[in-house]
């Protein structure tokens, strides 16, 4: 421990040592001008009353040494202590303090004057400036000492020499004088390096502590950001759960709702007025599916379709709508990159998006403007976007020359349920859904915007390594067309929809048994019959549909299985263990086609089914 003090103490030698000599040498001006002015007094006094001229010569030699030590002390203020170290010039001040105090000293003994009064007058003189000294040199004790002893000794000397008790007590005066002056340099010197010491002391505890506090002040920084995302995240779970549970119910009641349309029109087939009204109901249903998907896009639950696009493609098939979308003063241009590439997204997600866009221009351009809509290809390196990581992609933006927004609203432009347009006119989930089909889709939105210069917003996406798929428009199945026979049972805890199932597939010639809970379609499948197919919902209080499978599969091993489900989660998986899914909300022709191909399957097929 000694050893670590003396290792801390010398380490605090040099700025302590640089510390004093600067003191020291803010002291210099004003002992050069003492230094002088007590020459020129001594010369003129003593040369007037002693008729010695010498006493010129004596002053020449301050004044000389004085200019001397003005031009160090000039170097020193110029220069400072970068250009030599600290020890060097105290060195330098020693030495030059020393030959002052010589020079007053052996001056002094030289030209010691006879007279008794003028003798007393020069070794007040001399122990003036040495009392002066305590002031002005102490803060560096070598060069106060290498000051008084040549300053004084030759002159108490001298006194010595010239013998009588009064030249006695007068020289042993100086002495006493001049080891008291030494003494209270000594403790000065020490209070003055303590308190250096601790000053150095307190400055570094304080850069310390301003370095703490800095680093304290980030780190507070980093986790209100940390927060604040978390926050964020939270809210987003939240909602996006609270959307998966309102999408599940509405995909029920929008199932039976379509369902009960598509019977009423085929059961009304010559009733023009009441067909168009069944029509406008499918229609409204189908919209009603639709904001569904918009809902489960902005919690970023919904399952996607990816698969290589061509982009200019996707756009060009909603060329048309876009131009009724934005109305006739509206300009839409329409550019593509040449040799783009495909890109990875899901295609109607994609429409979806560049048709909300659309529609947030069109309302940013009351007044008429134009809509540019250009696809091009981009390329990330490593440090470039922190959202996106390293490689190629397909850049859609959609910009657009209206007003703008400013640094406020850009900064809430993807906040959920904001928006800046009149109350019914704006849900304020467009740019919330988008960001949200681009960020499944692997990747991000960009969005530039100013008053008074319009908006860009460009979607990335990764471009895709294989050839663009075309996306075929499926034909509508005869929901009256032969089925071979078959045992289905259906489980749904929602009786519309149980209901809507069992009648469709009756209807088609299946026989049917219906459960509106897990526990009865187990008891069924224990009691009846085998059962060909077990058709069920996923998300039902008491267990869900996979379970339920899995259970089935020990009272008749090898049943087919066909999972239906609106469920965000299931959805967004993409189906349950390699289960089949159907997805509600469906229409009747996508039904009985689900279910005769699950039906029709190989055996190898539903055995590696249940094996997994």
């Amino acid at each position: 421990m000694i050893t670590g003090v003396t290792a801390s103490r010398r380490s605090d030698d040099a700025p302590v040592l640089e510390t004093k000599i600067g003191s020291l040498y803010q002291q210099i001006p004003m002992v050069l001008a003492v230094n002088l002015l007590n020459g020129a007094l001594v010369a003129g006094v003593l040369s007037a009353s002693l008729k010695d001229m010498r006493w010129w010569w004596f002053f020449a030699l301050i004044a000389t040494l004085t200019v001397a030590r003005g031009g160090l002390w000039q170097r020193y203020r110029t220069r400072g202590s970068d250009a030599a170290g600290p020890r060097r010039w105290a060195v330098l001040a020693t030495i030059a303090s020393g030959l002052s105090g010589a020079i007053w000293g052996a001056g002094s003994a030289w030209l010691f004057p006879d007279d008794i009064f003028a003798q007393t007058f020069l070794t007040f003189v001399i122990g003036g400036m040495c009392a002066g000294a305590l002031a002005s040199l102490s803060y560096h004790l070598p060069t106060f000492v290498a000051y008084v002893a040549p300053a004084t000794l030759p002159l108490a000397l001298r006194l010595l020499i010239e013998g009588g008790a009064v030249h006695a007590a007068m020289a042993a005066m100086v002495v006493v004088f001049a080891l008291a002056l030494s003494v209270a340099a000594y403790n000065v010197a020490r209070s003055l390096e303590r308190a250096i010491r601790l000053q150095l002391e307190l400055s570094r505890r304080t850069a310390d502590l301003s370095l703490a506090n800095t680093r304290l002040e980030a780190e507070i920084s980093e986790r209100r950001a940390a927060e604040d995302q978390l926050r964020q995240a939270q809210k987003m779970e939240a909602l996006g759960q609270l959307t998966g549970g309102i999408a599940h119910d509405f995909n029920n009641l929008l199932t039976v709702v379509i369902g009960h349309i598509e019977l009423a029109q085929q059961w009304l087939p010559n009733q023009a007025q009441a067909g168009a009204m069944l029509g406008s109901a499918l229609v409204a249903a189908e919209r009603g599916a639709r904001l569904t998907q918009g809902l489960l896009a902005f919690a970023r639950r919904q399952r996607l379709d990816p698969k290589p696009i061509d982009v200019p493609a996707i756009v060009d098939r909603v060329r048309e709508l876009l131009r009724q979308t934005i109305g006739p003063g509206i300009r839409l241009v329409i550019e593509a990159e040449d040799a783009l590439g495909p890109a990875e997204a899901d295609p109607n997600q994609l429409e979806l998006s560049i048709l909300n866009l659309a529609l947030n221009a069109r309302d940013a351009m009351p007044d008429g403007g134009t809509l540019r809509i250009r696809s091009e290809r981009r390329s990330v390196g490593p440090a470039e976007r922190r959202e996106l990581p390293p490689g190629d992609y397909v850049v859609v933006a959609i910009s657009d020359t209206g007003s703008g927004m400013d640094k406020d609203t850009l900064a809430r432009a993807f906040e959920p349920f904001f928006t800046t347009k009149e109350a019914g006119r704006g849900s304020g989930l467009g740019l919330s859904m988008v960001q949200g089909f681009a960020a499944q889709s692997g990747g991000a939105v960009q969005i530039d915007s100013a008053l008074g210069r319009g908006t860009t917003v460009a979607i990335w996406l990764p471009r895709a390594h294989g050839q663009a798929s075309e996306r075929g428009v499926p034909e509508p199945t005869d929901i009256s067309a032969e089925h071979a026979p078959a045992r289905i049972l259906v489980c749904d805890d929602d009786r519309g929809v149980l209901s809507l199932v069992g009648t469709v597939l009756r209807d088609v010639g299946y026989t049917v048994w219906e459960a509106d809970d897990p526990a009865t379609a187990l008891h069924i499948l224990e009691e009846r019959a085998p059962i060909d197919l077990l058709l069920t919902d996923y998300a039902m209080p008491t267990m869900n549909g996979d379970a339920l499978i899995k259970r089935a599969s020990h009272y008749q091993p090898g049943i087919r299985a066909l999972l239906m489900t609106g469920h965000a989660d299931a959805l967004r998986k993409g189906g349950i263990a390699g289960i089949p899914l159907l997805k509600k909300p469906f229409k009747i022709g996508q039904l009985t086609e689900r279910v005769s191909g699950v039906l029709a399957s190989p055996a190898e097929v539903r055995a590696a089914l249940h094996s997994s």
